[in-house]
């Protein structure tokens, strides 16, 4: 069973970046291979359906919400990919100072159509979203703890 896990450090406090993140609904905002998120229902049970491109959505079951533990976890319900008993997680973790991890686990099977290249198309998914979030808040830094100095 593969298992995929990408992780990005974030300078920003856990709490604030799942404000900002933490909506099932919110990778449309942030992810460079979701063009729009469509969520039906609210919390445990809810599904989002992602659209990737022509013919590319996906639909997925929000599993677990943990706001307190700044986590989600879902299945996917129905996607092109050729994988089966889709689990995924995507957790927010306090890495120190005002700086925190974002952490986005996949644990699959492959179909008898499914090869390397679909774990490798699912790490690349998700590499893509840590990426982003990297570039969007910003990496941790040293000089976020340093104190400034005049020229």
């Amino acid at each position: 069973m593969p298992k995929i896990i990408e992780t990005a450090t974030i300078g920003m406090d856990a709490e604030t970046l799942w404000n900002e993140i933490g909506g099932f609904g919110s990778v449309g905002e942030w992810h460079p291979m979701v063009n729009s998120v469509d969520v039906l229902g609210q919390g445990t049970g809810a599904m989002r359906i992602a659209h990737g491109g022509a013919a590319d959505d996906q639909t997925e079951r929000l599993q677990t919400l943990d706001p307190d533990r700044h986590l989600y976890r879902y299945t996917i319900e129905s996607a092109s990919m050729a994988v089966r008993d889709y689990r995924s997680e995507f957790r927010i973790d306090p890495a120190g100072g005002s700086a925190s991890i974002v952490i986005w686990s996949a644990q699959f099977e492959l179909t008898e159509e499914g090869d390397g290249r679909t774990i490798e198309s699912v790490r690349r998914f998700l590499h893509a979203g840590t990426e982003s979030l990297r570039r969007r808040f910003g990496e941790e830094s040293d000089e976020l703890d340093q104190p400034r100095r005049s020229p």
